[in-house]
């Protein structure tokens, strides 16, 4: 993953996103985020999604007296 974080790849990501950088910007970024995305993907971490039925948002409206 570390690889993939070039300028290229976060100028992209914010164009797509519709988000204006400065000309340096997408540099400084690329910068900033791939020591920490680094040491992330070097700790084998798993993060388990939890995901609630929509049927939890209802019930949670009736309780509340929505």
């Amino acid at each position: 993953m570390p690889d993939d974080i070039s300028p290229a790849r976060v100028a992209a990501l914010a164009a797509g996103s519709r988000v204006a950088l400065p000309p340096d910007g997408a540099a400084r970024i690329a910068r900033a985020v791939t020591p920490m995305l680094t040491r992330f993907a070097a700790g084998v971490i798993a993060m388990p999604l939890e995901t609630e039925p929509s049927t939890f948002v209802a019930v949670q409206y009736k309780d509340a007296g929505r």
